[in-house]
């Protein structure tokens, strides 16, 4: 299992029989705000959240805004099948499943 941390998110890799599993533990993002780019050798993670809220009164206006942005790659150990990728996210980590390619298996 390799694991990175840069005072990042963590990203661990663990290969699991014909998959790899990648787990990125992350909280207080909702899911569309993470996107994933899945290539034979390596996974890019994507996170880009905003935050804005307004308040408006005859006498004033607030505006009260937020961004955070995450992006990691990490190279998986063998080959996987790109377009096949299943993921999951409960709220604090984020689970990639990819499908070894046949020649890893």
């Amino acid at each position: 299992m390799e694991e990175m941390n840069f005072g990042l998110p963590t990203m661990s890799v663990i290969e699991e029989g014909d998959e790899v599993l990648v787990r990125v533990k992350i909280s207080g993002i909702s899911e569309k705000d993470i996107e994933l780019e899945v290539h034979e050798d390596s996974l890019k993670v994507d996170i880009s959240r905003k935050f804005e809220k307004e308040k408006r009164n005859k006498d004033f206006f607030e505006k009260e805004w937020e961004s955070s942005s995450f992006s990691g790659e990490v190279s998986l150990p063998c080959k996987v099948i790109p377009m096949l990728p299943r993921h999951s996210y409960d709220g604090k980590v984020l689970e990639v499943r990819l499908r070894k390619s046949e020649d890893c298996v």
